[in-house]
C-alpha cells in the first residue's frame, strides 16, 4: 500500500533521464522504490539542474499513432516524491541560457533593427509616390493649360478666318450690285459697264 503524500512547490514540466552525480547517494522515495535521476529541459532558473524523482511517477503509457482520445485516462501516480540534488545551476547550463538570451536579445534587435528599416523604405516608398503624384499632377494641369491654349489660338484664327470670309462676302456682293447697277445704266447709255473693263 503507497503512502500518502502531497505536491510540492516545482515540478519541471520538460526532463530527461540522467546520470547520478559522482558523489551523490542514490535515494528512495516515499513509496520506498529506488528514485530516478532526471535532469531540467525547460529553459528558466531550473535548467540543467537534476533532481531524484519516483520510479512510480511517470505512469503514462507511451505515446502510439492511436489517437489520445482514444486511449484511456490515465490512473494518478503512485507517488509523487521529488527531490533536488543541485541547488544551482551547473556551468554548462549558465552559459547555455546567456547563449540563449545573447541570441534572444540578438534577435529582438535584429527584429527591431529590420523593423526600423521597413518602416523607412515604407516612408520613402509613400514619399515617392507623393512626389510622383504631384509631378503627374503637375504634368496634367501643364498638359491641360497647353490644350487650352491651343484651343483659344485655334478659335481665334477660325474667327479671323470667318471674318475676313464675311468681308470678303460682303465685297463680292458689293461688287456685285454695282456691276448690276452699271450694267442696267449701259443698257440705257449704250455703254459697256464699268465692271467688264476691269479695275
Amino acid at each position: 500500500m503507497s503512502v500518502p503524500c502531497s505536491d510540492q512547490e516545482f515540478r519541471p514540466v520538460k526532463a530527461k533521464a540522467a546520470n547520478l552525480p559522482p558523489g551523490v547517494t542514490g535515494e528512495r522515495c516515499w513509496c520506498g522504490r529506488v528514485a530516478k535521476v532526471k535532469q531540467v529541459e525547460d529553459f528558466s532558473d531550473k535548467f540543467g539542474m537534476k533532481f531524484f524523482m519516483c520510479a512510480s511517477y511517470e505512469h503514462d503509457p507511451p505515446r502510439s499513432s492511436a489517437s489520445s482520445s482514444t486511449r484511456p485516462p490515465s490512473p494518478p501516480p503512485l507517488c509523487k516524491w521529488f527531490h533536488w540534488i543541485d541547488t544551482e545551476h551547473p556551468y554548462w547550463a549558465r552559459e547555455e541560457v546567456e547563449k540563449k538570451q545573447r541570441r534572444a536579445w540578438a534577435t529582438f534587435f535584429d527584429e527591431e533593427r529590420w523593423e526600423k528599416v521597413r518602416a523607412n523604405e515604407k516612408a520613402e516608398r509613400e514619399s515617392q509616390i507623393q512626389k510622383l503624384r504631384a509631378e503627374q499632377a503637375r504634368n496634367r494641369e501643364v498638359n491641360q493649360k497647353r490644350m487650352d491654349d491651343e484651343a483659344a489660338r485655334r478659335f481665334a484664327e477660325e474667327e479671323v478666318r470667318r471674318e475676313d470670309c464675311e468681308a470678303e462676302r460682303k465685297r463680292l456682293r458689293e461688287r456685285a450690285a454695282e456691276a448690276q447697277a452699271a450694267e442696267e445704266r449701259g443698257d440705257k447709255s449704250g455703254k459697256w459697264p464699268r465692271w467688264t473693263q476691269g479695275k
